[in-house]
């Protein structure tokens, strides 16, 4: 049996793309909550037992979610709340026995995330290989790399040979997807790592007590465990496997990456609408998912990649492109957006331009008549009454 274990983190200033009701991981793009996506990929596995959610998020932000997926696909979701930032794997390494009761391996998964994830392929993968660990990669472009965690493997037993943290300089296009298969001997790897991580870190404030002054409060937290950097580093690299994944895959770590996944889903579900689950939604043509409540005007263009919520009201003349439009939105008419993701009832009024590299409303926005907006923040509730180009308003 497996468990699925879907990492969530917290709250953090880094994800932009989050407002103050919602926690990032439950941001929709293409109709569907970030990590809804992951779990609708994930439940395909036959010998799936349940999900576990692990963050230190409040409990009641997921409960909502939790209800939701029990109820589509059956199974249990629980919700393990970490009490502080504890890194990738310390929450593993804290609740080990919990997560590998009645099963034998788990499938952890970053939440931040988009991918055509092919579960099942992966554990296949990974039984085969009989190792510790299998780690999900994919290929990206030189120039990319650098800003993930890059690995080598042995071209002939695709075991691990070197693995870098988001390096200074290029070492290799085949990066770590945050995605990741683990038997019964890693809670072992896990353990002995955690261990030697407090007694060095005991040892060095015994001898340098300096030391809790120039550190980060992670460095000196003992509970702190990273999966990456602390685990992967120490583990027994010939146990660790390296399994490519020739589909699509895209980190979620700004506005810009939501357009570029929802963009990605938009394109994979237009070829392969069976995998889309969402009986709200119509899939058109172009890349162009709409919700079945909204209302269009028949002479307003959308597409290509653009989303549109519940409720929201598209009016006469106007032009949309690789958007994201949330529930409630209101557009008047002969307004353009482009590359913008515009939250729940915020309203856009006439002719308006909204253009740039990326701009981002949040909720109950409202814009004024005949302005020109580019790459702006707007933050909730805010009124904008002139012209603006860059910066962030609130």
């Amino acid at each position: 049996m497996i468990r699925a274990v879907i990492l969530l983190g917290g709250p953090s200033r880094k994800a932009s793309y989050g407002t103050y009701e919602q926690a990032s991981p439950l941001f929709p793009v293409s109709g569907v909550e970030i990590i809804g996506h992951l779990i609708n990929a994930i439940q395909k596995l036959p010998n799936l037992k349940d999900f576990v959610l692990m963050g230190y998020y409040d409990k009641k932000c997921f409960q909502y979610f939790q209800e939701k997926y029990q109820k589509i696909h059956g199974k249990n979701i629980r919700y393990i709340q970490e009490q502080s930032e504890m890194g990738t794997a310390g929450g593993l390494a804290q609740n080990l026995e919990e997560l590998y009761e009645e099963v034998e391996d788990l499938l952890v998964v970053h939440s931040d995330i988009c991918c055509d994830l092919q579960a099942q392929k992966f554990y296949e993968y990974h039984k085969n290989k009989s190792g510790i660990c299998s780690i999900m990669t994919v290929r990206v472009s030189k120039d990319e790399s650098t800003r993930y965690g890059c690995l080598i493997k042995d071209c002939n037993t695709d075991q691990l040979i070197h693995h870098a943290e988001k390096p200074e300089q290029y070492i290799s296009n085949l990066v770590n997807c945050g995605v990741y298969f683990f038997n019964q001997s890693f809670k072992t790897t896990i353990l002995n790592v955690k261990a030697k991580k407090e007694a060095n870190l005991s040892e060095e404030l015994q001898h340098q007590p300096y030391v809790k002054y120039i550190k980060r409060s992670t460095d000196l937290d003992k509970s702190y465990l990273s999966l990456e950097n602390d685990v992967l580093k120490q583990a027994e690299r010939d146990k660790i496997f390296v399994y490519e994944h020739k589909g699509f895959w895209q980190s979620i770590k700004s506005t810009s990456d939501i357009l570029n996944a929802n963009r990605l889903l938009l394109q994979y579900y237009g070829q392969n609408p069976f995998q889309f689950n969402s009986s709200d939604f119509e899939i058109k043509c172009d890349g162009v998912l709409i919700h079945k409540s909204a209302k269009i005007h028949p002479s307003a263009r959308i597409g290509s990649n653009v989303v549109i919520g519940a409720g929201c009201e598209i009016g006469e003349g106007v032009r949309i492109k690789n958007s994201i439009l949330l529930d409630g939105v209101e557009v008047k008419n002969f307004s353009f957006i482009q590359n913008s993701i515009i939250c729940y009832n915020s309203i856009v009024g006439y002719w308006c331009r909204i253009e740039g590299d990326v701009q981002f409303l949040g909720p109950w926005v409202i814009v004024d008549n005949e302005l020109y907006l580019r790459n702006v923040v707007c933050l909730q509730n805010c009124r904008v009454s002139q012209s603006q180009d860059g910066g962030c308003l609130m």
